[in-house]
């Protein structure tokens, strides 16, 4: 059986960011094990969301520079999501690239079903249904 191993928010920083060599390194080595099929890797939609807000605020990186990346990574067939289908989470990630919603506003409307979302924020009307 392949080994299973739960990826944290610092793994992705430390690959896009490269700030910090050996951890840079490592953080390659685990993406490159998880394609070559040598370990499954899972991610909660927590880290996702961390991550995004640690890049865009932290880092003050675009989502143009590092969506492409993690939607890359996160479509590997050895990465699960463990909350949501992962289909769903690309689809996400990728309305928030072509679009100026927020992830966790996205991330709320597509798992929203029949319930309403209360908030102040008005761009709920606004956001269409994933398909």
């Amino acid at each position: 059986m392949k080994k299973e191993v739960i990826l944290d928010s610092n793994i992705f920083i430390r690959f896009f960011i490269k700030d910090i060599k050996d951890q840079f390194e490592k953080a390659t080595d685990i993406f490159n094990q998880i394609e070559e099929d040598k370990i499954k890797g899972f991610i909660s939609i927590l880290v996702v969301n961390e991550v995004i807000w640690i890049l865009e605020n932290f880092y003050e990186l675009k989502k143009a520079i590092y969506l492409p990346q993690l939607i890359k990574i996160l479509s590997l067939r050895n990465i699960k999501v463990m909350e949501v289908k992962k289909k769903i989470l690309l689809s996400i990630l990728e309305r928030m690239r072509l679009t100026s919603y927020d992830f966790t506003d996205i991330y709320l409307f597509a798992i929203k079903e029949y319930k309403e979302i209360l908030s102040f924020d008005r761009d709920f009307v606004k956001i269409l249904p994933i398909k």
